[in-house]
């Protein structure tokens, strides 16, 4: 996808599956982009869309309590920042997941789904693929 782009910076991270990482996921994501002068704005993206992975996999996907569960990549390129996302959960396609219906009352609402939407709404040029026991994400933000 964007192999022939250089790479102007890179930073990767590896998470523990529990809630309580949270806290670091957000320190690394804003370190990242204050050391690359990204907006506020392009830290909320990023930041809102991991901890919804992120917290899909503990939650959903078996990720709860396993040592090294999640593995992040952050690539600044001239396009945007990259994002590769992996976690050892089940396997979970969120690109085929269901549309929430917006426009139906709460009561109406299907539980969940919400958080996906965002990542899709948020996010550009999103693949996914299983390898091995890896979900792996890959994920554009422009800048």
């Amino acid at each position: 996808m964007w192999h022939n782009q250089a790479i102007l910076t890179d930073t990767e991270f590896v998470l523990h599956g529990s809630v309580g990482e949270l806290q670091r996921l957000a320190a690394e994501t804003a370190t990242f982009c204050r050391e690359h002068s990204l907006g506020d704005e392009v830290e909320f993206d990023l930041n809102l869309v991991l901890e919804e992975l992120f917290t899909n996999a503990v939650s959903h996907g078996e990720c709860a309590g396993m040592e090294k569960a999640v593995q992040v990549r952050l690539q600044l390129l001239n396009d945007g920042v990259h994002v590769e996302y992996a976690d050892r959960g089940r396997p979970f396609d969120p690109l085929t997941a269901p549309e929430p219906n917006l426009d139906a009352s709460l009561e109406e609402r299907r539980v969940g789904g919400l958080g996906v939407h965002l990542v899709r709404q948020i996010m550009r040029d999103l693949e996914y693929r299983r390898a091995g026991d890896w979900n792996r994400i890959t994920m554009r933000r422009p800048c």
